[in-house]
């Protein structure tokens, strides 16, 4: 069996599952259920409005639909929709943000935040977009990222 066929599955932590400890998959991840520990994804982490997770997420890409209590790392984008919350940092190449983010924001590119989202934290990126509505309490760095990351 190739890797083609690892980076292309997806594993699933149902509804009702509970896991604590490190969770690696060479694929995606799908989680409806809740996670404690550590999440190391190579393809996307996909999070239902169920799911619970204390645990620092890395993937490629991150869809969050639940709550995170954790720090959220992908070289792609996270995406969080209205009903998401996330307590930690979140760094990523951009992030668009409906949901709610309890922490800093650091991304290489684009962040927005919508009509529903909210930051408690500052952001640091190259373009900031902020919709009517939406709640940003933090400063804002613009440009290509904090001194340490130069």
């Amino acid at each position: 069996m190739g890797s083609a066929g690892e980076g292309s599955s997806v594993s699933i932590v149902g509804r009702g599952a509970r896991i604590e400890g490190s969770l690696e998959c060479p694929g995606s991840l799908k989680i409806d259920g809740q996670v404690t520990g550590k999440i190391s994804v190579d393809g996307e982490v996909s999070l239902s409005p169920e799911s619970v997770v204390e645990a620092d997420i890395r993937a490629g890409s991150i869809t969050l639909g639940g709550r995170v209590k954790g720090n959220l790392i992908a070289p792609g984008e996270v995406a969080l929709p209205r009903e998401s919350l996330v307590e930690g940092d979140v760094r990523a190449s951009s992030v668009s943000a409906h949901g709610r983010i309890e922490g800093n924001i650091v991304a290489q590119n684009r962040v927005e935040l919508g009509a529903t989202g909210r930051v408690d934290g500052d952001i640091t990126c190259k373009t900031l977009v902020i919709a009517e509505g939406a709640v940003f309490r933090g400063r804002s760095v613009m440009g290509d990222g904090p001194p340490e990351d130069r």
